[in-house]
């Protein structure tokens, strides 16, 4: 009887709006995620850099650095993409902001396009995939 608990997997969230964050932070840890909170992407960059969480949620508009920023700033230091799926989560519906996280690997998301619950279940996606064949 395996539980499908999250494991007590860490996800960083970096949105400067703090009633998303902090709605999207409950959620997580009602869900029995560990959830580190950055408003900027300076310091979204840096709990990446020094947490390693197992997932990140960026938005691309924030104060120091801009989602898309982030992203460049840790390809140039070398950081291994395959090693933390990053979901960038904005209201920016431009394809070239879609285009360019695409090409870091990310999972692009308009906010105005999905319900929180949504959001969510991609996010238990990412983390937790659907073993190929359990009941085999």
């Amino acid at each position: 009887m395996a539980d499908p608990k999250p494991d007590n997997k860490l996800i960083l969230i970096a949105e400067d709006d703090p009633f998303i964050s902090r709605m999207y932070q409950i959620k997580l840890e009602s869900g029995g995620y560990r959830v580190i909170v950055k408003n900027n992407g300076r310091d979204a960059f840096e709990a990446i850099k020094g947490e390693h969480p197992d997932l990140a949620v960026l938005d691309i508009n924030m104060p120091e650095l801009s989602g898309l920023e982030v992203l460049a700033a840790l390809q140039t230091d070398g950081f291994d993409f395959d090693s933390m799926p990053v979901i960038v989560l904005t209201n920016s519906s431009e394809l070239s902001d879609r285009n360019k996280a695409h090409s870091f690997g990310a999972e692009y998301l308009v906010k105005a396009e999905l319900t929180p619950r949504e959001v969510l279940n991609l996010i238990g996606a990412k983390l937790n995939p659907a073993p190929e064949a359990e009941n085999a």
